[in-house]
């Protein structure tokens, strides 16, 4: 693989989020009246696409979309960064890094600002920066286009199948973390799968 550039998803790959997203998606669940979701239904129907498709199945909208992404931001303290992210994002300082996530801008600002993660990354698409979240390819093709660097040349880091689509459909290259083709337990063993 020559590789130039590293994007990475955000929830699952640099953190352990998804407590504050399944606590947050029940807050809001209370809010607006509906029965909360145990741990295991969240995981397999509500962890990887946006928030906003997440309420449409019950029907809920901006409104709805709004308290979650409140909820989860006062939820901030509840993710863990995984093993060793500083420490492996110090040692690819030689690629371009960036980051593709589903989450919008005002969220990721604060997740951010709490682990130092800013200073990595040369370019942070969100939620808020195309108009189709992944499973579309966009934020991956928008990633290159700042970059400047082929989308052949570039690979995509994520945990879910919602990654994996997106990378598929920009033509881009996939390091699954536990998931996929080319996988890794976590990002902590990727510089040997990237120079093999």
């Amino acid at each position: 693989m020559e590789i130039e550039a590293i994007i990475f998803d955000v929830d699952g790959v640099l953190l352990d989020s998804f407590e504050s997203w399944f606590t947050s998606f029940n807050q809001t669940l209370v809010e607006f009246g509906k029965d909360v979701v145990d741990r295991e239904t969240y995981r397999e129907i509500f962890w990887g696409p946006s928030v906003e498709e997440d309420l449409k199945r019950y029907g809920l909208g901006k409104d709805a979309v709004e308290a979650a992404l409140r909820n989860q931001r006062n939820n901030v303290h509840l993710m863990k960064l995984h093993e060793k992210v500083h420490e492996t994002l110090d040692s690819l300082k030689e690629f371009k890094l960036g980051v593709a996530t589903n989450t919008p801008r005002i969220n990721l600002e604060k997740t951010f600002n709490y682990f130092d993660l800013h200073k990595y990354f040369e370019v942070v698409m969100c939620l808020d920066d195309v108009e189709r979240p992944k499973p579309h390819p966009d934020m991956l093709l928008k990633a290159s286009e700042i970059l400047k660097v082929p989308i052949t040349k570039m690979v995509f880091v994520g945990d879910t199948k919602s990654d994996m689509a997106a990378a598929k459909g920009a033509e881009c290259h996939f390091i699954g973390i536990k998931i996929g083709d080319k996988k890794v337990d976590g990002i902590k063993d990727l510089l040997p799968i990237l120079y093999s």
